[in-house]
C-alpha cells in the first residue's frame, strides 16, 4: 500500500501549450495581440452598432448633402445627406455577415466533400475532384455579375455565389490533408474496431483537418469582403441606402474631383483595415499549420 503514493509522485504530467501561447511563440506577442485586438474591436463594433448613439444610417437629410466632417457629422455626409460615420460603422454588420455566412456554407459543404474524396479515393475521388475543378474554372467576378444580373442582387444570391467559390477551396484543402491519413495507425484502429467508414471520416479524420481550415477562414472572409464591396461598387451587390462599404465608395467616387473626398475615403479605410487585419490573422493562424507539419 505504501508504494502506491510513491508511484503517483513519480508521474510527470506534460501539458500542451495553449493555442494562444503557441501563436505567441510563433509570431510574437505584440503581433498576435495587436491583430486580434483590432479584429475583435471591428467585430464588436459591428455587433453593437444599433446600440450606439449614432445617427440613423439610412435617413437622408437633403439640406445637409455633402457636408464636410464636423462635430455633428464626424465623417461628413454623403450625396443623400446621410451620416457617413454611422453608415461606415453599420456597414461592418452587412459586410461581415455576408462574408462569414458565405464562408461557413463553403466550409460546411466543401470540407465533408474533401474528406470523403480523400478517404475513399478511386472513382469517387476522381469525380469529386473534377467537379471542384469545374467550379473553380468559372471566372469568379464574371460569373457573379452574370448570376446577379439574371437572378437579382439580393443578399441571399450574393451569399450563395461567394459560397459557390468557397466550396472547392475547402474541398481541395481537406482532401490534401485527409488522403495521407488513410493509412495511419489510429484510422486503421478505428476501422478494426468496427466503425463505419462515414463515422471514421467525421470522428477521426475531419478533426485532424481543422487546423488548416481555421487558418484559411480569415483569408476567405477577407476575399469575400472585397468581392462584396467590388460587386456593390459596380451596382450588382448591396445597393443604396443599405450601408455597405463598396456602395458607399461608389456613391462618393464622382465627388472626389470636386474635393468631397470624405464620402469615399472613410468607407474605403474601413474596407482596407478590415481586409488588412483579416489577412494578418490568417498569416498568424497559418503558423500552426507549419509547426504541426
Amino acid at each position: 500500500m505504501s508504494a502506491i503514493p510513491q508511484l503517483q509522485d513519480d508521474f510527470v504530467v506534460i501539458r500542451r501549450p495553449s493555442l494562444y501561447r503557441r501563436l505567441v511563440e510563433a509570431n510574437g506577442a505584440w503581433r498576435v495581440n495587436l491583430n486580434l485586438a483590432i479584429l475583435i474591436f471591428i467585430i464588436v463594433l459591428g455587433v453593437i452598432a444599433p446600440l450606439l448613439p449614432l445617427q440613423n444610417p439610412v435617413k437622408p437629410l437633403p439640406l445637409e448633402r455633402l457636408n464636410p466632417p464636423s462635430a455633428e457629422h464626424w465623417f461628413g455626409t454623403d450625396t443623400n445627406g446621410m451620416d457617413v460615420f454611422s453608415r461606415t460603422i453599420h456597414a461592418i454588420r452587412i459586410d461581415f455577415t455576408l462574408a462569414i455566412s458565405s464562408v461557413v456554407i463553403g466550409v460546411v459543404i466543401g470540407a465533408p466533400l474533401g474528406a470523403i474524396s480523400g478517404y475513399y479515393g478511386g472513382r469517387i475521388d476522381d469525380v469529386l475532384t473534377r467537379i471542384t475543378e469545374v467550379l473553380q474554372g468559372f471566372p469568379q467576378i464574371l460569373f457573379a455579375m452574370a448570376v446577379l444580373a439574371a437572378a437579382g442582387n439580393s443578399l441571399i444570391n450574393l451569399i450563395l455565389i461567394i459560397a459557390f467559390y468557397n466550396i472547392p477551396v475547402y474541398s481541395k484543402m481537406v482532401r490534401s490533408v485527409v488522403a495521407p491519413l488513410r493509412e495511419v495507425e489510429f484510422v486503421q484502429a478505428a476501422k478494426v474496431a468496427g466503425n463505419r467508414p462515414i463515422a471514421v471520416v467525421f470522428r477521426h479524420i475531419i478533426p485532424n483537418a481543422l487546423v488548416p481550415v481555421f487558418s484559411q477562414l480569415p483569408l476567405s472572409c477577407a476575399y469575400a469582403v472585397q468581392l462584396i464591396a467590388g460587386l456593390s461598387f459596380i451596382g450588382l451587390g448591396v445597393s443604396i441606402p443599405t450601408p455597405e462599404w463598396g456602395a458607399m465608395i461608389q456613391n462618393g467616387a464622382s465627388q472626389i474631383v470636386f474635393g468631397k473626398w470624405w464620402v469615399s475615403v472613410f468607407p474605403g479605410l474601413g474596407l482596407f483595415f478590415s481586409v488588412w487585419v483579416l489577412n494578418n490573422v490568417s498569416d498568424i493562424l497559418k503558423s500552426l499549420v507549419v509547426r504541426r507539419a
